[in-house]
């Protein structure tokens, strides 16, 4: 399995854990020096950053749209300084989504549009990623 592969028994146990109503996805991400994509693979991009922004959110806008979800995007930025940052918080980019549910994202995650046109992008570009579920108090 993949370093950033999400399971279903993660999956699994986000839902339990996160239940119903919105919430919002932090993702930290870091992205590899050169993308890996695997042999053959026709949609490869020429660095991790379109890998991800034009690959991997490409694929993931079009599973969206093939289930019928609409996630908004709160904000999506490079990270400047780390004020209070530990030795390996070395991220990219950061990344923040609210979804209408958990079973909205899951809805994403688990659609077939998704495997196959936006999970490669995310495989070859990223290096690194924390995928954080919050909400609102």
């Amino acid at each position: 399995m993949q370093a950033n592969e999400l399971d279903d028994i993660a999956l699994d146990e986000a839902a339990r854990a996160i239940g119903g109503g919105p919430m919002v996805m932090v993702n930290l991400v870091k992205f590899r020096e050169v993308p890996d994509y695997p042999d053959r693979f026709t949609a490869a991009k020429p660095d991790s950053r379109s890998g991800y922004y034009e690959g991997y959110v490409g694929g993931f806008r079009a599973a969206c749209e093939a289930v019928g979800v609409t996630p908004q995007l709160l904000y999506a930025g490079q990270r400047i300084h780390g004020l209070l940052a530990g030795p390996d918080d070395h991220w990219d980019d950061i990344v923040v989504v609210r979804y209408e549910s958990f079973a909205d994202l899951r809805a994403i995650l688990d659609s077939d549009v998704y495997a196959r046109r936006a999970k490669p992008h995310r495989f070859a570009a990223v290096a690194d990623w924390r995928f954080i579920a919050t909400r609102a108090r």
